[in-house]
């Protein structure tokens, strides 16, 4: 190996104390000075920092680099492995003919393990034994003052490192030093780990000396692009690809991260792909789930999980390439109006982040939806015929998005941040299109997102969205803050009016989402159970968890009939027909409230073990029957026709009984045929309009019944200005009694 000849540092080092941040050499005719323009590279390195001309001449000699979180950890300590590859690269090491192999280098890792078998056949450095290198142990003052003599033939001193890098000069400093057992002493001087600053900073004075940088390069770097909420991560990281390579995705965190396994469920419109993996050493994991669908957008789904009392991060990273420009458009311009005295009921989310639109060198324009991150924790109840109640108690919603643009290249951070004894959620929808067609319309939803932020989803998982539970269900936290599947939020009807209002590819996506969602909580069953338990029906029937609420599985059966077949979902009737099912089998079952020949109510409710018939809520009653007309116009069938006169009848028996005094409709009817509660204000009236409609053309002989109901009801809405909602007036128009529409202001959402 060719050695060169010692050269002074005392000379250099006069010179960089004297000179700051520009290095004049001993020998100034030996060094060319050039001043460089240059885009910055590293989040970490700017034009200020004390190395920064030493670590961008050495990467751009190739000599070293950063890492793929486009940092480069100057204060982290170096690894022997990567000063392996240093002095490999600088002396043009030949490769060694040795085939050692080491446990701790990776095979496909061609660079370093041709750095470590030529060091060790150079005496560079030694391995620890014949199957360990020591490639990721921190690099000591003493390894590198032997590596260098080996290498070099120049011999460091602690001098030369107290006058050399920032972290030095205070830990041996010979004030300091004293002050210890000399033993002590040389254990610091000795063991204490080199930072990659001062790794770079020395290698390149010498590759200065010897020639083999032929000028020193003064860089002036360009300003970085951050948000206001990044931070590089100065500790040594685990940093680790996920997928893809055209956005590819990393994690990031300072515990060690392994990974576990990947599973793929394939949905025919959609496809998950669940990478799953260890932090740490006490049982922490991350999910992350690929939600992709056939228009090329894709959920990211991110969820930690830690068991233990410790604290964990884990950043999920995501890069785009050949970024030109970029925008932000933040939900938080929409302040929500919250109700300050209402603590123990309080609903504490609010929206997604906001819309990152990225405009690419080529003039393509893609855009992503970013979500909070949710902190929570996992509560149940279990009882004791095997039904479990379960919903998590939120702790936190906070922003997880921080970015940075280097260049032209877009890094994203996620931050997951846990606590202990801890969930925490993160999502994102990413297009490589725009996800409105125009800005009105992102500008609107972000508007309507603040103002009905109750009833839009925000806190979205790869189990589907979780939403603020009534204080009559459990198990409830003390603080009254239960989040739940709520089966009525997890399909998106908004979304689908405003798709098909307005053909935005986000709402696209989120109906394609609520069907994965949909089946996913069904699982093999042919209708829905909630998993939560109500207190309210609790105390009145001994019901728990899990239930099948009519009204939930009505929902749901319209959203799949509706919407299934524009959107390619197989089988799209067949909720209807079961639902239409569980209904005309109820009767038989003796789950009715029969209140004459051939006139009944059915329950509301199903329990696994039912002991008594539950009440029927109008509400409920008109849904089960208005779903029992539409599967006998769609399948033929008599014995829905038939249930469905049964319901009928019963309404027009208690007709008078059901209005009441101020024009309202009674909530329920018990099964001891006692009438009781306060109506839903919009919903009762919109299916109301429903069974209307439905009648119209199958037997009109019910419609004055129906009328007198609406007309009623509407008198109430007008009489307490309660207004009326888009689906009231647009029903009204259709079935010609538009005379009824309730005065006051028109709502997007039923009250």
């Amino acid at each position: 190996m060719k050695k060169t000849a010692s050269f002074l540092f005392a000379s250099v080092l006069f010179a960089n104390l004297f000179f700051g941040n520009l290095h004049v050499f001993a020998d100034a005719d030996r060094a060319k000075r050039e001043i460089v323009q240059t885009e910055v590279k590293f989040t970490d390195i700017d034009q200020t920092y004390w190395a920064k001309n030493e670590i961008m001449q050495l990467v751009e000699n190739g000599l070293m680099d950063g890492y793929r979180d486009l940092q480069f950890r100057p204060a982290a300590p170096i690894t022997v492995g990567e000063a392996a590859k240093v002095f490999y690269l600088a002396l043009s090491l030949p490769k060694a003919s040795n085939e050692i192999s080491f446990d701790d280098i990776d095979d496909e890792d061609e660079q370093l393990k041709n750095a470590v078998r030529a060091t060790i056949a150079e005496g560079i450095f030694a391995a620890k034994s014949d199957r360990v290198f020591g490639a990721d142990e921190p690099l000591t003052i003493a390894k590198m003052s032997s590596a260098l003599s080996k290498a070099f033939n120049v011999h460091l001193t602690k001098e030369d490192l107290v006058n050399i890098g920032p972290l030095y000069k205070d830990i041996l400093a010979p004030a300091k030093l004293s002050k210890l057992p000399t033993s002590v002493q040389v254990f610091v001087e000795d063991q204490l780990p080199v930072d990659r600053a001062t790794f770079a900073f020395i290698v390149h004075q010498i590759l200065m000396e010897n020639g083999t940088l032929d000028s020193f390069k003064n860089y002036i770097l360009s300003d970085a692009d951050y948000s206001t909420t990044f931070k590089p991560v100065e500790a040594t990281v685990h940093l680790l690809k996920v997928s893809f390579d055209e956005h590819p995705i990393y994690l990031r965190s300072t515990d060690q991260i392994v990974f576990d396994h990947h599973e793929r469920i394939d949905y025919g419109f959609s496809r998950d792909n669940i990478y799953t993996y260890s932090v740490g050493e006490k049982g922490a994991a991350i999910e992350l789930t690929v939600r992709s669908f056939d228009n090329g957008d894709y959920f990211l789904f991110s969820k930690l999980e830690n068991p233990s009392a410790s604290e964990l991060q884990v950043d999920v990273l995501q890069k785009e390439n050949f970024v030109d420009s970029y925008a932000f458009y933040r939900f938080d311009r929409n302040q929500i109006k919250r109700n300050s005295d209402d603590v123990f009921n309080a609903d504490r989310t609010s929206y997604p982040t906001g819309v990152l639109r990225f405009i690419n060198e080529d003039g393509t324009v893609q855009e992503r939806m970013v979500g909070q991150a949710y902190r929570s924790r996992q509560l149940s109840m279990d009882y004791d015929h095997g039904g479990r109640s379960q919903m998590r108690e939120l702790l936190k919603e906070e922003e997880a998005l921080s970015f940075t643009k280097i260049g032209s290249t877009f890094m994203s951070v996620h931050t997951l941040l846990s606590n202990g004894n801890d969930i925490v959620d993160q999502w994102y929808l990413n297009s490589e299109n725009l996800l409105f067609e125009n800005d009105d319309h992102r500008e609107n939803w972000m508007l309507e997102s603040a103002k009905y932020y109750k009833k839009r989803n925000s806190w979205y998982t790869a189990l589907g969205p979780f939403n603020k539970m009534a204080t009559t269900t459990e198990p409830l936290p003390e603080n009254g803050q239960g989040y739940g599947r709520n089966l009525l939020l997890l399909k998106e009807d908004r979304a689908m009016e405003l798709y098909h209002q307005q053909q935005d590819r986000y709402f696209e996506n989120l109906i394609y989402n609520s069907f994965v969602n949909l089946q996913n909580f069904r699982g093999d069953k042919p209708y829905w159970e909630t998993e939560v338990t109500s207190t309210y029906l609790k105390d009145l029937y001994g019901i728990t968890a899990p239930f099948i609420d009519t009204r939930f599985n009505e929902q749901i059966a319209l959203f799949y009939y509706r919407s299934g077949d524009v959107f390619g979902i197989e089988d799209y009737q067949e909720p209807l027909r079961n639902y239409a099912d569980l209904l005309a089998s109820q009767k038989e079952e003796g789950h009715v409230i029969v209140v004459g020949e051939d006139a009944y109510y059915i329950s509301d409710y199903f329990p696994i073990i039912q002991d008594v018939p539950t009440h029927a809520s109008m509400n409920h009653v008109l849904g089960g029957m208005n779903i029992l007309l539409m599967a006998y116009n769609e399948f033929d069938d008599e014995k829905y026709l038939e249930t469905a006169r049964s319901i009928q009848k019963a309404i027009a028996i208690q007709k008078e009984e059901w209005l009441r005094n101020n024009n309202d409709i009674w909530y329920r009817i018990s099964p001891d045929l006692d009438f009781k509660g306060d109506d839903y204000k919009h919903l009762t009236l919109e299916d109301l309009i429903n069974s209307y409609k439905l009648w119209s053309d199958i037997d009109k002989t019910f419609l004055p019944v129906l009328e007198e109901m609406i007309e009623s009801k509407a008198a109430y809405l007008s009489d307490e200005q309660l207004g009326y909602t888009t689906k009231i007036k647009k029903g009204l128009e259709e079935i010609g009694l538009l005379k009824y529409l309730p005065e006051g202001e028109e709502r997007t959402d039923a009250l």
